[in-house]
């Protein structure tokens, strides 16, 4: 197990002793929950996905503490770049590599705003982890269009969500942190940040605005039935979503199947309580003066 096999993550955090669960604006988590979170969203993010890991270069946002960077590396990664903004969590993540012998080599950090280190440097990626960070932003198209320019063949996308099947976008304020402001930075705010929590339909339609499909959204609700563990309420319940996808380019290029997405929509939408969009199929009739395809 992942936590098990690299305790030095949940040592460096900051934990609370006894957190209460009814309360909403607790922050820090037990070591318990720290542990069944890291077991769990590593099979999720890692164990599910080994194959697309294996000698990719990685781009992790938001990498906190590294902890999902050096996931990524012990899933087959060849090299990971994490982008994180808040400079002593880099130095929890170099710490603990170092700790755990890890080959400077395979990995990097950069301090930095999420949008302006995309913005500015230029990453030869095959995977990106998106991982707990859209819910604290409220630029996701921006976002989507750095990812689109980023070209890389998959992106694991892990976030809160909102129930509903329609695409729609929460506005939240986040919480009045310091941290989280440092995360979620907003150089025009006044008082507290806003941010944009979306619902899968409204995921699913930024993915394909910005050239991504989902190959597979992972079943927490099969994995996590009949096994209440601390930590992992949000998933139980439908409020955070794990999803796989895949460059609509790279998939062409390499013999995309519109059938099998086709089937990958219709298993979302009925995980998701959506409508799953039409993927046309080989044969099928193309757009026509008219057609609303065609505008």
């Amino acid at each position: 197990m992942f936590a098990e096999d690299y305790p030095r993550f949940i040592e460096v955090s900051e934990l609370t002793q006894d957190p209460d669960p009814q309360s909403r604006r607790r922050r820090g988590r037990s070591a318990i929950q720290q542990s069944n979170r890291m077991n769990e969203r590593y099979e999720a993010l890692f164990g599910s996905n080994r194959d697309i890991f294996d000698g990719a270069r990685v781009l992790d946002l938001a990498s906190h503490d590294g902890r999902f960077s050096f996931a990524a590396l012990k899933a087959g990664a060849a090299h990971v770049t994490g982008v994180e903004v808040r400079e002593s969590l880099i130095d929890k993540a170099q710490e603990t590599f170092a700790f755990y012998g890890q080959d400077p080599e395979t990995y990097r950090f950069v301090c930095g705003d999420v949008f302006e280190v995309l913005a500015r440097e230029k990453f030869d990626v095959d995977v990106v982890l998106c991982l707990g960070y859209l819910y604290h932003t409220y630029r996701h198209t921006e976002l989507m269009y750095r990812l689109h320019n980023l070209a890389p063949k998959h992106l694991i996308v892990d976030t809160m969500v909102v129930p509903g099947t329609k695409p729609t976008l929460r506005v939240i304020r986040e919480r009045d942190s310091e941290d989280i402001r440092q995360a979620a930075q907003d150089a025009y705010s006044v008082d507290r940040v806003l941010v944009g929590r979306p619902s899968v339909p409204a995921l699913q339609m930024m993915l394909r605005a910005y050239g991504f499909e989902i190959e597979s959204m992972y079943d927490w609700k099969g994995r996590l039935a009949g096994r209440p563990l601390p930590g992992l309420k949000g998933y139980a319940k439908g409020k955070r979503a794990t999803l796989r996808c895949r460059s609509r380019a790279v998939a062409k290029a390499e013999g995309w199947n519109p059938a099998s997405w086709r089937a990958v929509a219709e298993i979302v939408a009925e995980t998701a309580y959506w409508s799953a969009p039409l993927i046309p199929l080989a044969g099928d009739p193309s757009p026509f003066a008219g057609s609303r395809a065609a505008g």
